[in-house]
């Protein structure tokens, strides 16, 4: 058979079948390892919504061990459901995963307490533990907020940087900023930002190498406007992105990525809980413009129903929790339905939530 129809078959398998193929012959196996490939393949894939997955986490409640799943999106009632090995072996004994981030190239950056950092393809189970950004001195100082971290790929260096923006000590303080690159393997200190910052809520997401973050006002102090941070893991720096004008009274603002938009979801009337979902598009100036793509009616919203994920397969698919249950709303039939998966633990809690793309690409490789 012609080579470019091998190619042309393996570039069109999943992940799994891949993994397997390697062990034909030595000249599968080169190919299948070329980076050049491995690229291909991961945009073929971002093109085929069939091959789009959510990645979940969680527990039970009455223990502290961690289950991990890679379903079929959208979520529905044939969605297939992997049960997936631990990164680290008897990691999941540790204690709950706290932090989560988007992907980036199908690689997960998993956060456990006291900052132990794993980067993840849980599609070929490669996994690369990254050391501590902070010194042991400082683990048993206690902080008011929690780190947030961002991560993401610079493909004009190669990289895979990770941003850490580290609690406060009190209300006063600054956050510390941190950066961790993949080829140095290495943690450096970037300063204290920002003064007037209280405190980060709301998801990071990552959209071509910028990190985006909602920081939160902080009435007590009369800072009374929000503002969306972004952070370029390129020239590593800051800037703001303001809100649009018509939702600068919001509630519960929520971040998420779709396609190659920064969204915004947020309750547009917190007494009826109606969602709505903003997206930014970058019109090459400093002044962005949203637009508001969705809105889910009130009488869909009375049951404390949060968002925790967005993407656009037939129509919009937002993913909501109610409670332990999930329910799936799709914008064409504009109606929220409870799914519930085979395969799914009815007893578990599920407390990350995040869409990736199977992918070949290695989080062991200090050059990706």
């Amino acid at each position: 058979m012609p080579n470019d129809i091998i190619l042309n078959i393996l570039l069109r398998l999943p992940v799994k079948s891949l993994l397997r193929f390697k062990c034909v012959c030595k000249s599968w196996r080169s190919l299948i390892e070329d980076p050049q490939f491995i690229k291909h393949h991961y945009d073929m894939s971002k093109s085929d919504v069939n091959r789009h997955k959510i990645f979940l986490t969680g527990g039970i409640c009455d223990n502290m061990d961690n289950y991990f799943y890679s379903i079929d999106a959208p979520l529905q009632y044939d969605s297939v459901v992997s049960v997936l090995e631990t990164p680290i072996p008897g990691i999941n004994t540790l204690s709950r995963v706290s932090f989560i981030s988007s992907s980036s190239n199908g690689i997960i950056l998993i956060v456990f307490p006291y900052d132990l950092i794993i980067l993840w393809n849980p599609a070929t189970g490669e996994s690369r533990k990254i050391p501590s950004p902070i010194p042991k001195r400082k683990k048993l100082e206690r902080r008011q907020f929690p780190a947030i971290y961002g991560f993401g790929y610079v493909s004009s260096i190669d990289d895979y940087k990770i941003v850490r923006v580290g609690g406060k000590d009190n209300s006063h303080g600054h956050f510390e900023i941190e950066l961790f690159s993949t080829k140095s393997n290495a943690w450096k200190l970037l300063g204290k930002f920002p003064p007037n910052s209280f405190y980060f809520e709301g998801g990071i997401v990552t959209i071509n190498g910028i990190v985006y973050m909602i920081e939160m006002a902080d009435l007590s102090r009369n800072i009374n406007r929000s503002t969306i941070l972004s952070f370029c893991l390129e020239n590593e720096q800051f800037q703001d992105v303001l809100f649009p004008d018509q939702i600068q009274k919001f509630q519960d603002p929520i971040l998420y990525v779709l396609g190659e938009n920064l969204c915004l979801t947020r309750i547009h009337d917190l007494a009826r809980g109606e969602f709505e979902v903003w997206h930014m598009i970058e019109d090459g100036s400093m002044n962005n413009i949203w637009s508001k793509i969705l809105t889910i009616p009130s009488m869909h919203c009375g049951r404390c129903l949060r968002p925790v994920s967005l993407m656009k397969i037939n129509g919009y698919i937002m993913l909501l929790k109610h409670k332990g249950d999930f329910e799936v709303y799709n914008s064409n039939g504009e109606q929220i339905e409870i799914v519930e998966v085979p395969g799914l633990e009815s007893s578990l809690f599920f407390n990350c939530i995040v869409p990736y793309v199977e992918s070949l690409f290695s989080p062991k490789r200090k050059r990706i």
